[in-house]
């Protein structure tokens, strides 16, 4: 992860666009930020955009502005979030949740430095770093239509990809730390750091909800904890994920269990006329030899 930062602080004094990725709660936004923090821009705006939260008809509107009078409601003039980063940085969090038909004009304003408002004819020059992020394989999204491939390649010059937790278990001890420092006045008791079951117990956890998730937890053991070291005890929240999984893991092999057992008994029914069985079934004969393939494969 060190070196993952130290790649930041290079890329923070380039102008080029950044493309970082990785799953929910890794750290992406605390990336981004770092690279504005780096970068000759530090001194100006920060503009940080969720993507996914924008409304998709207000989509343009928010990012690019419009003039008064531009459409039904606009009754006085807009500043976009890209007027708003002018000199600064924008973060374009949750890039693949922008629509195909917004995606063109976003393209123009990356290479053209400038944008146009809605209801407006001339265009406004602007100076803006663009870092963007996902949680989503935008590669994917290319090939399956809903990225246009020109953006991806503009806005992916650097590229940072942030590993999830639970490949980089040597870093949870000292994040596990970090938090605690952060957390710890919350603490009725004077709290010095962690058992070595608790550290055992943290980094054998697959942490799905990342970084983030290990902050909350570290948050809610600083309040529950009753002594001087953080113990198993204070994490209920793990024990209870664990347990959570374990039913649903359970739940599902017993469905499909139920389903080959069904499946089984109705062929059996049929003497291995597998159209009848299908139509008994409520399913094709075609998903019905997919399904034996299955039980098949699985002996």
């Amino acid at each position: 992860m060190q070196a993952l930062v130290n790649q930041a602080r290079r890329f923070a004094q380039s102008s080029a666009c950044v493309l970082i990725t990785g799953e929910s709660g890794t750290g992406k936004e605390l990336l981004s930020r770092l690279i504005h923090n780096e970068s000759q821009r530090a001194e100006n705006n920060y503009i940080a955009v969720n993507c996914a939260a924008l409304p998709e008809l207000l989509i343009e509107s928010e990012l690019f502005g419009h003039e008064r009078g531009a459409f039904t409601g606009a009754f006085q003039e807009r500043i976009g979030h890209f007027q708003h980063a002018h000199r600064g940085t924008i973060l374009l969090d949750e890039i693949s949740e922008i629509p195909l038909s917004i995606q063109a004009k976003l393209l123009r304003v990356i290479e053209e430095q400038e944008v146009i408002r809605i209801g407006a004819s001339q265009p406004i020059k602007i100076d803006v770093r663009i870092v963007a992020t996902s949680n989503r394989n935008l590669a994917k999204a290319v090939a399956s239509e809903t990225f246009r491939l020109d953006l991806f390649h503009r806005l992916s010059v650097l590229r940072l990809m942030i590993p999830p937790l639970r490949e980089r278990v040597d870093d949870i001890p000292p994040l596990a730390e970090h938090f605690l420092q952060k957390f710890r006045h919350e603490a009725q008791q004077n709290i010095k750091g962690f058992t070595n079951e608790a550290i055992k117990e943290l980094c054998s956890y697959d942490w799905p909800g990342n970084v983030r998730e290990l902050r909350n937890v570290i948050h809610c053991a600083c309040v529950v904890c009753d002594g001087s070291l953080i113990d198993t005890s204070c994490f209920p929240h793990l024990h209870e994920q664990r347990l959570t999984r374990e039913l649903q893991s359970n739940y599902s092999t017993d469905l499909n269990e139920i389903e080959k057992q069904a499946i089984l008994a109705t062929l059996e029914k049929y003497r291995g006329n597998k159209t009848a069985a299908a139509a008994e079934l409520g399913v094709t004969p075609r998903t019905l030899s997919n399904k034996l393939k299955i039980y098949k494969a699985a002996g």
